[in-house]
């Protein structure tokens, strides 16, 4: 008998005596046996597959490559500068579909790997911003200028996404101006720019210019407004910024072109100045927060504590260990299996979804997060987020067991190239991996009277969840892909985190509530596109609507009398401006993805039903301003036909690029072509808008802000899947005619045996590791 604790102990002597359980048998701590021999195996591989990240090999060759490269000439570390040749970012390069579904379907050799590399290439007489497919992995041969659909390379300097090293030199600038405003700072606010982490100070929070908005493609233009460093800063506005011009690639020639202070805008520093020493200018008085618990913006516990004296939550345990196996960056969960990665620029992704053995789905992933925000001044007038401008994926880290997900995930670490470090960055918990019981019936029903038959059938819905938590500035993003025992797939997204606030006047009033003595929360929308790439028995697909309608008819018992029924219609949608769906509750339908050549032994098609949820319309007009770099957003659902060149619906230029965006999707529908027993692939949009309200304090719920697709079998199986499933239960009587023998509990093998709970190891956890939830003995930000 192996070596227990007291506490252990203790527990066995309070369960000796459970019925139906021998008092010799020891109990064990839950998963210490696992009877289907699952394991979990997160080692990187030596030969990595089509879906799997660069690994830190293939970083570091590839690193070399690109400084070595005559045409190239990329910086080396630590000589960087915004007119030099600088890396920006890479990542995988995703291989053919056609090349990659011969490696996985008929034993064809696996594509070479290749990496997709960004360049600012600040050295060259006119800078611009290459993006480049590199290969093969790991030994680099060559490097070229990639191009796609609807998508122009080389790109213009000024749209370039924002790096640690601009801000850097930006923040040079700032402080060049310090001394010149010291008196309006200490007298205004009491503070002073931070030049370290100490709190109190004044940090800034930046508010890219889009060119839709400026006129001009070669303009780079950025707010940075100053903010109370204390937290959370986003909440903490002074009504103090700066219109910073950062044309080309020559940090010299960046200035200050404007300034706003206590709602006035000046034209330069002096002439602020001037004003505020005169005293004929409007003047701002702000008492300086202070970090401690009562600060409404931090996270300290405070109010009457729930319950009066503590009691813990209720915990779920996995009685006979995981059942699911990860190795490579696959996971096989009972009938299912995918692929997972972590794109820096887009985010999480999950490739070859298959249940029983069939392909689901090619690709699912996130392609872009926006946030449009409005207000009276330009903290909020002109805020238009495309958040892959600061690599999405990058910010998904630190996930935490028993905050973010339960107490016995799997925790995934994910390597990302850094523009701050000489060697790859890694970050702890990027994903999260958890089978978890919802707690309500997947399916159910009790016939409990004798002659409908007396018995009970039914399962709680357990599912696996892959998890990220995309940290885009204030607002978190948790993105899950979820697993259900039916065939059924399911993506959501929930947004939670600090809500982005200005300075309160009452030409806000009409955009926000006055929340707190200085703040507004102005109304801003969310917007998400995914990816979603179907194979629905193979990649010859068809979809449909079934559109369900009224009609008028003849009541059979009695002709003479009439009245309303529904109906559907099917509707083959044949090219792909035909495909588009803006959702409307008067003219409800199902959304069909099937191939015509597989059908039930009726005829009917064996199709996956898309069904989604949390849909909003993007209410601006089409073209106007920046709303051109966010087009996927007019529809919430397109359909076109697979292509390779058309792998991303959005750019991370699309900050800056709204006069003429560098990825439109519109390209990839404007050929309207016919979409009929081909590989299809569906884009669909979700979105929600905010008005923030003081419940948002101090972060916003996730409760009542989902967003979610759902991929379900429609006719694909004879019946529902889940009926093989052991997590079922069936209740009848032991012998129908004698009633009185009682009823017999079916647990399809399961047993009642109970274990001992794991303890929650997170604070050794992070005595070990203090870096896994907060940064501290090391520094790994991509910038």
């Amino acid at each position: 008998m192996r070596t227990m604790t007291p506490a252990c102990l203790m527990i066995l002597s309070l369960l000796a005596f459970v019925p139906g359980q021998s008092t010799s048998e020891e109990i064990l701590v839950c998963g210490e046996v696992n009877p289907n021999g699952n394991t979990i195996d997160l080692t990187e591989p030596v030969t990595p597959g089509p879906f799997h990240d660069l690994t830190l090999d293939e970083m570091r060759q590839l690193r070399t490559f690109l400084e070595n490269d005559p045409e190239i000439r990329a910086a080396k570390f630590g000589s960087e500068s915004v007119s030099s040749s600088y890396i920006y970012m890479a990542e995988l390069f995703p291989p053919s579909k056609k090349e990659t579904l011969k490696y996985l379907d008929s034993k064809g050799p696996q594509p070479p790997r290749q990496a997709r590399v960004m360049m600012f290439r600040g050295d060259k007489q006119t800078p611009v911003v290459e993006e480049y497919s590199c290969g093969p992995l790991p030994n680099v041969k060559k490097c070229k200028l990639f191009q796609q659909t609807g998508r122009r390379n080389p790109v213009e300097f000024s749209l370039r996404p924002v790096s640690d090293m601009e801000f850097v030199a930006i923040f040079r600038l700032l402080l060049s101006v310090e001394d010149n405003i010291k008196q309006l700072l200490l007298e205004s606010y009491d503070a002073t720019f931070c030049q370290d982490t100490s709190t109190g100070c004044i940090t800034f929070y930046y508010i890219p210019v889009g060119t839709g908005l400026l006129g001009d493609i070669n303009k780079r233009r950025m707010w940075m407004f100053a903010m109370y460093n204390v937290p959370y800063y986003a909440n903490h506005p002074t009504d103090l910024g700066f219109f910073m011009n950062l044309d080309g690639s020559d940090e010299s020639k960046w200035s200050i072109e404007k300034i706003w202070y206590a709602g006035q805008l000046y034209a330069t520093v002096d002439e602020l100045m001037e004003g505020y020493k005169a005293d004929n200018i409007p003047k701002l008085k702000l008492t300086k927060p202070v970090d401690n618990s009562t600060l409404f913006s931090s996270l300290y516990q405070r109010g009457e504590p729930v319950p009066e004296k503590p009691q813990r939550a209720p915990l779920q345990v996995e009685p006979d260990g995981k059942r699911y196996s990860v190795k490579d960056r696959q996971v096989k969960y009972l009938d299912w299996t995918f692929n997972f990665r972590m794109s820096a620029l887009t985010g999480p992704a999950i490739y070859d979804v298959r249940f029983k053995g069939e392909r689901i789905a090619y690709e699912v992933s996130l392609a872009e997060i926006a946030v449009f925000y409005s207000g009276a001044v330009p903290l909020s007038q002109i805020t238009n987020y495309v958040d892959s401008g600061i690599l999405m994926g990058s910010h998904s880290k630190s996930l935490v067991p028993g905050g973010d997900c339960p107490v016995h995930s799997t925790l995934v670490n994910q390597s990302f190239w850094s523009q701050k470090t000489g060697e790859p960055s890694a970050f702890d918990a990027t994903f999260c991996l958890f089978e978890h019981n919802n707690n309500y019936p997947l399916r159910r029903h009790l016939s409990y009277e004798l002659d409908e038959g007396s018995f009970y059938g039914g399962m709680l819905d357990s599912v696996l969840t892959l998890r990220s938590a995309l940290v885009i500035g204030n607002y978190d993003y948790i993105i899950d892909f979820i697993f259900h025992h039916n065939g059924v797939a399911e993506t959501r997204m929930m947004s939670t985190g600090y809500v982005q606030t200005n300075f309160y006047t009452d030409k806000e009033r009409p955009y926000g509530f006055h929340l707190e003595k200085y703040i507004a929360g102005s109304i801003h929308h969310h917007m998400a596109h995914f990816k979603v790439d179907l194979d629905i028995s193979g990649t010859s697909n068809r979809f449909e609507s079934l559109d369900i309608g009224l009609e008028k008819v003849k009541l059979t018992q009695d002709p003479s009398v009439t009245y309303h029924q529904t109906k559907f219609v099917s509707n083959l949608k044949r090219t792909e401006t035909q495909s588009f769906i803006d959702y409307n509750f008067r003219t409800p339908k199902y959304l069909l993805v099937h191939n015509n050549n597989n059908r039930t032994q009726f005829g009917e098609i064996k199709a996956y039903r898309v069904q989604m949820n949390g849909m909003s319309y993007n209410l601006l007009p089409n073209d106007s301003e920046n709303e051109k770099t966010i087009p996927w957003a007019r529809h919430q659902l397109v359909v076109t036909k697979h292509k390779d060149n058309e792998q991303w619906s959005s750019s991370n230029f699309g900050m800056f690029d709204g006069l003429n965006p560098v990825a439109d999707f519109t390209k990839f529908y404007s050929d309207d072509e016919r979409i009929v027993d081909q590989d299809l692939v569906l884009w669909i949009s979700a979105g929600m808008y905010h008005i923030p309200h003081t419940e948002d304090f101090p972060v916003t719920p996730t409760i009542g802000n989902h967003l979610s697709f759902f991929l379900l079998p429609y006719n694909y199986f004879p019946e529902c899947p889940s009926m093989g499933s052991r997590d079922a239960m069936y209740i009848k009587h032991i012998d129908p005619l004698d009633r009185s023998k009682g009823v017999f509990v079916n647990r399809h093998g399961n047993t009642r045996d109970q274990c001992i709970t794991p303890k929650v190891t997170l604070e050794e956890d992070l005595l070990k590791n203090p870096d896994q939830v907060l940064e501290t003995n090391r520094e790994s930000f991509i910038f």
